[in-house]
């Protein structure tokens, strides 16, 4: 044959293989005006889906499929890439794959065969947090360059041996939100300002904290098409990396979960490193490895997929705002990394200069072709090694314990635990169902978690308590602390009884298992009869069942065990929730008639993730929350309008201050301030229920100077710390209308919270402790718990005529903790909705008329001294200026610090009357210390005309 036919021959063989895409794929600047990565341009989700199909219109590389909705309600598209002939075995792929991940009915050899035939099904997207805006555009250069690409050895490859599953972002409702927030800023001073809001509907960034409880819908589309899929990789893009790198990739830090296949976690380092390789390769420096991020939480949505044996990873690139360009120089750096020396994990530092979104767009795109390259170069292994994954965990529970998990239907909450088992199955997890003898006692109708499956390492990993390992740099230093939270145990958190049995299960007791596709809960009903009926506190479904007949227009009564419900859809309300109703001639002796609590949440201007979850959960729930913002509250008449208002976990002077003016536009700047604190005053005093999560404590505590005090309040990190783990509180009372269905024990989860002690002049209640006597922590991290032994975890504190809940932690985390979410919901219902709420002691009879006027003698006295030092610091020059401010600001601290809160100790103690007036002192001292410290009072003002001039008492 001669060499030009050959040739010839050679290309027509080619252009079988690989199909040229049609002559009108369209560019991306031909269909958003823009290149991704453009200086100050950013699509939005609309516009790239539409370039997208356009895209797939042109070229026959590309299928799109709908995975499902948003919360919002935008049709949510991915594309699919490979080359034309695997898109047509495309069903024949996914088979392979699906048979390989689970691995049953498979041999060695058999498994070779399939490895051999199949594609490795690669999942890279955009990213889930919209803020981290490169990513979404990386997704659109992506595939462009995969489509129209040709006679690229590198691309052809990929096409012949991968399948790319593409997800343009993980968050089109977010990404359409941030895109506009932009664009509205641009080229105005805010072009980098926050966004004010949170970027998914409900939960913001903790979006990729859903990843095994699915509570988003996002969240589910992702796991089911993820599952229906089974991707050898799951790859997903983050920003921001450890400044000044550009990208972090792994190997990340330790510690690593246990329950992670080896394969799994050799694989994900192997693909790190050939990253880094090939960003160097390709003239992009800064890459580091093993900084502050672990693998430890398995609720990543990134990263819950590894225990379902899929290499699941991120990257963190370099980000600096949206897509406005900005400079750093080498003296920008921190200090350490100011002499650019080259580390192990740090091997061509990054220089320093101008870093713009088509630098971030670059690296990522150079990220996911090194994934995609080394998908193709080890393929058969990739899909081999899945399979062995899933062989290895069925074969290790066969043989060691724990061989299955039992969910009894035993249960003080029976539908809760009904939500574990369809928490598991959506995960694909394996649960069966039927009577089984084990551990010296039978479990009749049982749910059960057999472990030889291939997912089995995530109940594990879920099921088990957490231990997270002591590592330090060196014997005496500090321990290493968590990336994110350490203790998570499910069943936990959701105050769902489970065994677990460490014998081997005989073929008879495996027999009476029925395998299941959802939650099977027995009937509700009514038993007895009669018209009104009674339901047990124990089940958080009974609120759903309560909310939604007092808003059919029936009648709620409340007893300290029982709801009490009269109207004609009850039963039927009953039967939708699995709960059994008493019927009864006539509500119970003692029944407290209530109505529908009119409840406010409070949500400021900067995005707090857990108002979010807060309201994700009262509206699942049928509570209706109404949102307050800052000019909401400050409008003051809050109790005309509301029973409740709840404060969700955020920073105490977030809360106060928000955001500073300049630093986004007006309608958005300052938190709450005096004037709304002012409103929740007289919230509270005029007979309201006030609740506050978490860290929101410590602003009710210093705002309505209540007689508490946050033991861990300017504690350091190695002093105590917990970032999140679940710890063992003891109910001091279980009659308390909040703790009406709770165990003695709840297990609460503790994230960065505070601890309580009570001081002088406090009424009210200690709802919770921490034991005095063991250590509180039931799974996770805890250092030093000797600090919370014997404090307080939440408190009832009685104000006026009203009450202030102080949780010191999160009684809805992330809508896990299902065990606590009665205490809530309680505290909500024990309010001025109900007729008869639990009652504030008054102060004795007998305390003195005015026991201000005493310590109004010493306020003088202090003034009169500030007011001294005062003159003498605008007087002097030099360095007795500085000695003299030093002198002034020491006396004002002492004031603030002693003397408003002896005023707020006594307050107390007051009828309403007085406390009002020592709240209008406090008000006093406070803008009398303000301007003493900053301001030149006038020679002729003494101390008394000082007094007067503040409106202080005489």
């Amino acid at each position: 044959m001669s060499p030009k036919l050959a040739a010839i021959l050679a290309g027509l063989l080619y252009l079988g293989a690989h199909p040229a895409p049609a002559q009108s794929v369209p560019t991306p600047e031909s269909v958003l005006g823009h290149k991704p990565g453009d200086d100050f341009y950013l699509a939005n989700y609309d516009e790239s889906r539409e370039y997208f199909r356009k895209l797939a219109a042109a070229s026959n590389r590309v299928k799109l499929i709908t995975v499902g909705k948003t919360t919002r309600g935008l049709d949510w598209e991915i594309a699919v890439i490979s080359s034309p002939a695997n898109l047509a075995k495309l069903d024949r792929y996914k088979q392979i794959s699906q048979q390989l991940a689970h691995g049953r009915g498979l041999d060695d050899s058999a498994a070779r065969a399939l490895a051999r035939e199949g594609k490795a099904i690669v999942h890279i997207d955009g990213g889930l947090h919209s803020t981290e805006v490169a990513g979404a555009q990386q997704s659109i250069a992506l595939a462009y360059k995969l489509v129209s690409s040709q006679g690229d050895p590198e691309i052809d490859a990929i096409l012949d041996n991968v399948i790319l599953m593409l997800w343009p972002t993980l968050n089109p409702d977010g990404q359409n939100e941030v895109v506009a927030w932009y664009r509205r800023n641009l080229g105005t001073p805010y072009e980098v300002s926050p966004l004010p809001d949170l970027y998914q509907e409900y939960v913001g960034h903790d979006n990729n904290r859903d990843g095994y409880m699915n509570n988003m819908l996002e969240s589910r589309d992702v796991t089911k098409t993820e599952i229906d899929w089974a991707p050898v990789v799951f790859y997903c893009h983050h920003q921001t990396a450890p400044f000044p790198t550009r990208i972090f990739i792994p190997p990340f830090t330790e510690p690593i979960s246990s329950n992670i296949h080896p394969l799994m976690a050799r694989w994900l380092n192997v693909l790190g490193i050939d990253m880094a390789a090939y960003l160097d390769e390709h003239g992009m420096p800064g890459a580091v490895h093993r900084v502050g991020f672990d693998n430890w939480y398995p609720g990543f949505l990134d990263f819950t997929h590894i225990f379902r044996n899929s290499i699941s990873f991120f990257t963190e690139t370099a980000l600096y705002a949206y897509a406005t360009p900005h400079f750093y120089s080498v003296n920008d750096f921190p200090r350490e990394r100011q002499p650019l020396r080259s580390e192990i994990f740090y091997s061509s530092p990054w220089k320093g200069g101008w870093w713009r979104l088509g630098d971030a767009v670059r690296y990522m795109l150079g990220a996911s072709m090194s994934v995609l390259d080394t998908a193709a170069k080890y393929r058969e292994q990739f899909l081999y090694n899945r399979y062995q994954a899933a062989r290895d965990n069925i074969e290790r529970f066969r043989r060691e314990p724990p061989f299955a998990y039992v969910i009894p239907r035993e249960q003080r909450d029976l539908p809760t635990a009904g939500i574990l088992v369809d928490k598991l199955l959506i995960n694909g997890i394996e649960v069966h169902q039927g009577t089984i003898a084990a551990n010296g006692r039978t479990y009749r109708d049982a749910w059960v978690v057999l472990m030889d499956q291939p997912f089995s390492p995530l109940v594990k990993e879920l099921f088990e308590p957490q231990e997270w390992p002591d590592l330090r740099a060196s014997p005496n230093g500090p321990p290493q602390r968590p990336y994110d939270v350490a203790g998570w145990t499910l069943p936990m958190q959701m105050g769902v009884e489970t065994a677990v049995i460490t014998t081997p299960l005989a073929p008879q007791q495996r027999s009476a298992l029925k395998a299941l596709t959802s939650a099977t809960l027995p009937p509700g009903g009514v038993q007895g009869s009669g018209t009104t009926y009674t339901l047990s506190r124990n089940s958080n479904a009974s609120f759903k069942v309560v909310n939604a007949t007092l808003t059919g227009g029936g009648q709620v009564g409340i007893t300290r065990t029982d709801f009490v419900l009269t109207g004609m859809g009850v039963p039927d309300l009953a039967r939708e929730q699995s709960l059994t109703l008493q019927a009864v001639a006539k509500a119970p002796d003692g029944a407290v008639t209530t109505r529908k609590p009119r409840l406010g949440l409070y949500r400021a201007w900067m995005g707090v993730i857990d108002e979010g979850w807060t309201r994700w959960i009262l509206e699942d729930f049928g509570f209706a929350p109404v949102t307050l913002r800052n000019p909401d509250i400050q409008a003051g008449h809050l109790r005309e309008r509301f029973d409740v208002i709840l404060l969700p976990d955020s920073s105490a002077r977030a809360m106060m201050d928000g955001f500073a003016p300049g630093t986004i536009p007006g309608e958005y700047v300052g938190g709450i301030g005096s004037t709304g604190v002012d409103a929740l005053r007289d919230f509270v005093r005029d007979g309201g229920t006030l609740i506050a999560f978490n860290n929101a404590s410590q602003f009710a505590i210093d705002q309505l100077h209540l007689p508490v005090t946050n033991v861990l309040a300017g504690v350091t990190p190695e002093q105590f710390y917990c970032s999140g783990s679940l710890l063992r509180v003891e109910l001091r009372d279980p009659a308390h209308p909040v703790a009406a269905g709770m165990p003695r024990e709840p297990i609460v989860m503790f994230e960065r919270g505070p601890a309580f002690d009570t001081r002088a002049g406090f009424r009210g209640n200690v709802l919770a402790s921490y034991s005095r006597d063991n250590n509180p922590l039931a799974s996770g991290y805890l250092l030093h718990p000797e600090r919370i032994q014997g404090k307080a975890a939440a408190l009832e504190v009685f104000y006026g005529d009203g009450r202030v809940y102080l949780f010191g932690f999160r009684p809805q985390w992330r809508g896990q903790s299902h065990g606590t979410y009665k205490l809530f919901f309680n505290a909500i219902f024990d309010s001025p909705a109900s007729a008869k709420p639990t009652a504030p002691s008054r102060a004795p009879a007998a305390a003195p008329a005015d026991p201000l006027r005493a310590v109004n003698a010493r306020v003088r006295a202090d003034l009169a001294a500030i007011l001294a030092l005062n003159r003498a610091f605008f007087a002097a020059r030099g360095q007795a200026a500085i000695d003299d401010r030093a002198k002034l600001n020491a006396a004002v601290d002492a004031f603030e610090k002693d003397r408003i809160q002896e005023v707020q100790d006594i307050a107390a103690a007051l009828d309403d009357a007085g406390k009002r007036k020592a709240s209008d002192m406090v008000r006093a001292m406070r803008r009398a210390a303000a301007d003493l410290r900053t301001k030149e009072i006038e020679t002729t003002v003494d101390a008394d005309a000082l007094a007067e001039r503040y409106g202080l008492p005489d």
